[in-house]
């Protein structure tokens, strides 16, 4: 509690010295993605057809004080149809360009990894709550929404092209359970180097996360280590990234389920042309996985997907996706052919 008390009275202080307007800056933005899917699953007999509609909605707002300190919120109305109003934290942008996030914070090592082409559109055969195989770089990623993170400024302690970070949260006012999990508290460190080399801009990007449960028969803290790479030559990007440690499940989509061993590779290629992008992205997962106060077993959880789309730029703020996917998953060492196979999608992105 006494961490949560220091980190109220810092943010009253500050905001309590800075003399701001009465009515802050807000502007809007949105989409609505419209467009078709198809699934084929290896599963026999059971090719789908169906017509897929999302929308967002959400508004930023922003004052700088008389002091230079810029503060930044927002919420979303709706995000992909949820319905449901979705309140960000607080953000206080520096003089300095130094940056602090208050309030469902994110972790250092997520803000800093370089980004790895993947394929764009909706297209993919779903999964379940069995198969926690991880499919991407931030599988491990979990915080408590009473939390911070500081990102430094461009060109960090007199290095050009280097950021860093650091993130915590905290949820020491949680009741400890003996198998239910929740996180309790986290930490990252994350940091981002960019360089050129020849005729392209490098990025390196990575960090460590580290968070604990509530729960106290867990047999392990979730620790990762992630790390990618992106290359910008012209109009070709390409990337790779790994990751690996353990996690809890209910990040993705299990519950009270504890993943030993984890790791996860992708990589991707982008190339524009015009109006046009063309994506093609892989992820390759695996994971033992077990409820939480149990060793995992020897059998893992297994991920493999390829995909590629094709954008095509109509009009401003209009964008064409044409996309497909194969992906592959096993539960303990065993195919799992209903959430295994091909999807295709076609549509538009219209966005404001």
């Amino acid at each position: 509690m006494k961490k949560e008390l220091l980190l109220a009275s810092a943010l009253v202080g500050t905001l309590g010295m800075a003399g701001v307007a009465e009515a802050a800056s807000a502007t809007m933005s949105g989409k609505t993605r419209v467009g078709m899917t198809a699934t084929d699953s290896d599963a026999g007999g059971d090719g789908l057809n169906a017509g897929h509609q999302q929308s967002s909605f959400s508004v930023s707002i922003s004052e700088t004080t008389d002091s230079g300190i810029k503060i930044s919120t927002g919420f979303d109305l709706t995000d992909e149809n949820d319905g449901a109003t979705d309140n960000s934290g607080l953000t206080l942008t520096f003089n300095s360009g130094a940056k602090l996030d208050l309030i469902e914070a994110g972790a250092a090592y997520a803000s800093h990894l370089a980004s790895v082409p993947s394929a764009s559109g909706e297209q993919g055969v779903g999964g379940s709550t069995t198969l926690n195989a991880p499919t991407g770089l931030t599988y491990a990623n979990a915080n408590d929404t009473v939390g911070f993170e500081l990102h430094s400024a461009a060109d960090a302690f007199g290095i050009d092209g280097f950021k860093a970070g650091v993130s915590a949260s905290f949820n020491g006012d949680a009741t400890a359970t003996s198998s239910a999990h929740a996180i309790e508290n986290s930490f990252s460190v994350g940091a981002s180097y960019v360089t050129t080399a020849g005729d392209s801009t490098v990025t390196i990007g990575g960090g460590f996360f580290q968070a604990d449960s509530i729960a106290t028969t867990a047999i392990a803290d979730a620790q990762s280590t992630a790390v990618s790479l992106s290359a910008v030559t012209g109009d070709l990007t390409v990337g790779v990234g790994y990751a690996s440690g353990d996690a809890y499940a209910d990040q993705s989509v299990g519950t009270d389920q504890i993943l030993k061993s984890a790791s996860v590779t992708t990589a991707g290629v982008k190339y524009v042309s015009g109006d046009m992008t063309f994506n093609i992205g892989y992820a390759s997962g695996e994971a033992n996985d077990d409820v939480i106060d149990t060793v995992a077993t020897d059998s893992n959880d297994t991920y493999e997907s390829m995909g590629v789309s094709v954008d095509y730029t109509v009009a401003s703020g209009v964008t064409a996706t044409i996309g497909f996917s194969d992906v592959t998953r096993a539960d303990e060492g065993s195919d799992v052919v209903a959430h295994s196979g091909t999807g295709w999608y076609i549509g538009a992105n219209v966005s404001f």
